[in-house]
């Protein structure tokens, strides 16, 4: 069963400010990584155990798993899983202090 995927506005946010910064550089690169984005969201959907699971402190984030997006590595998709739906919460370049934005949302 394919679950329906929703995106938390937060990562919503983090996609187009990817997008954003990798549009100055290399334009055709954006537009390939929001594809890229998309097909990992499809994995994702029909495969739910795919990735690491994530542990926070928050119960908010319990069965949180993390991925990378499929050909670009270094940004990396954070989802928690409902019988229905994959939602996504972040999508989050490896660069930032993932620990740390997390202990936020705590």
């Amino acid at each position: 069963m394919t679950r329906r995927v929703r995106v938390f506005p937060a990562a919503d946010r983090d996609i187009d400010a990817h997008i954003a910064f990798i549009s100055r550089e290399r334009p055709e690169a954006a537009l390939r990584f929001l594809d890229a984005v998309a097909t990992t969201f499809d994995h994702i959907a029909r495969m739910p155990g795919m990735g690491s699971a994530r542990n926070y402190r928050n119960p908010r984030l319990a069965g949180l798993r993390m991925i990378p997006v499929s050909g670009f590595e270094t940004f990396l998709i954070f989802s928690l899983f409902t019988t229905r739906t994959v939602d996504i919460v972040r999508v989050l370049h490896t660069a930032r202090n993932i620990g740390k934005i997390f202990a936020e949302q705590e």
